[in-house]
């Protein structure tokens, strides 16, 4: 995505037309509602802190350096929103339904092969991502989802990047050492 191509908008809202601003929501609003998503696992929350995001963006725009990125810019709003969000918020429980995946054993969950390995592989990686804090769940969603660089995931969370690579690798080695724990539980259930 070319850098400069929210300018012309932008500059459309600063000059009062505000619904310039539309085509702004409607190029990021995805990937945004994609990050939010990821960080707080709730689509409901996930929406009201697009809402907010945007909300934030758009009183905040005279502030945006136009030589900058506007893609880092709001996704660090976004970022912080949702993490913000969570951090007020009284039950901070991640929504996994536990119960789904231990009721169904691999084979139960999709007769077609491919299919129930990767569904399986996918709950996996939910449940290795339900044991991260939102902070992690959020750079590696960042890092692995949005396939962003450490330098723009540093820029969007505030971080350096040496402390983005340290909280890579212990998010990393949280959800490996969670998988390997499913992994264990299964055998030792078929046995």
């Amino acid at each position: 995505m070319n850098i400069n191509s929210d300018i012309p908008w932008i500059k459309q809202v600063l000059d009062g037309n505000t619904n310039a601003f539309r085509n702004i929501v409607n190029t990021h609003k995805d990937r945004a509602f994609n990050l939010a998503f990821r960080i707080c696992r709730n689509r409901e929350e996930a929406e009201e802190i697009i809402q907010d995001s945007f909300m934030k963006a758009y009183r905040s725009l005279g502030d945006f350096r136009m030589d900058s990125s506007f893609t880092t810019w709001f996704y660090r709003i976004v970022y912080n929103t949702s993490v913000s969000f969570l951090r007020t918020k009284k039950d901070n429980n991640i929504n996994l339904d536990t119960n789904f995946t231990e009721k169904y054993r691999y084979s139960e969950i999709n007769s077609y092969e491919y299919e129930a390995e990767s569904e399986y592989n996918r709950i996996l990686v939910n449940r290795a991502l339900g044991k991260l804090n939102d902070e992690e769940r959020g750079i590696i969603s960042l890092f692995y989802y949005d396939e962003l660089s450490l330098n723009e995931i540093a820029a969007i969370t505030g971080e350096t990047v040496s402390n983005i690579k340290v909280k890579l690798h212990r998010s990393r080695k949280k959800m490996s050492e969670a998988l390997t724990v499913d992994k264990t539980k299964e055998v030792m259930q078929n046995e």
